[in-house]
């Protein structure tokens, strides 16, 4: 146990040469950047940490909400990568014609796209080979 009740057991993390720089790591690959929001926290054997988070920081559910759920979920589509379309992935629905009228909507052409993907909620995501970030966020 790395973290019980929202103390950091600091002296668990000694015996075994874990650092805070290595816990605050493993926060971050689970997308916690508060330490504050974790109750408790467990460095499993395979070395992933798990964490319980407060309840006030817990996400809502449908079920919390008690909305109902618009049917099953699907598995993202790749459509284009590393420029390329993916032929096999295309489908009636997801079709040439359609990527094309989407690219054009977005202004696009297809060799300005580094990769695209239909994501589970049915939305198009598109990245660009040049993307305009601002420059300290670019790793060069």
């Amino acid at each position: 146990m790395m973290i019980e009740k929202g103390k950091i057991l600091e002296s668990n993390m000694r015996k075994i040469k874990y650092s805070l720089d290595d816990l605050n790591r493993q926060l971050r690959e689970l997308g916690i950047f508060d330490i504050e929001e974790v109750e408790y926290a467990l460095l499993e054997v395979s070395g992933n940490l798990s964490v319980l988070k407060k309840e006030k920081y817990q996400n809502v559910t449908k079920s919390d909400l008690s909305l109902k759920h618009n049917g099953a979920l699907s598995l993202p589509i790749e459509i284009v990568m590393d420029g390329k379309v993916i032929e096999k992935n295309l489908t009636q629905k997801y079709s040439m014609n359609w990527i094309k009228q989407e690219f054009k909507k977005r202004n696009l052409n297809m060799n300005e796209i580094q990769y695209a993907v239909i994501g589970t909620n049915g939305q198009l995501y598109v990245d660009l080979y040049k993307d305009t970030l601002h420059p300290s966020t670019e790793i060069k």
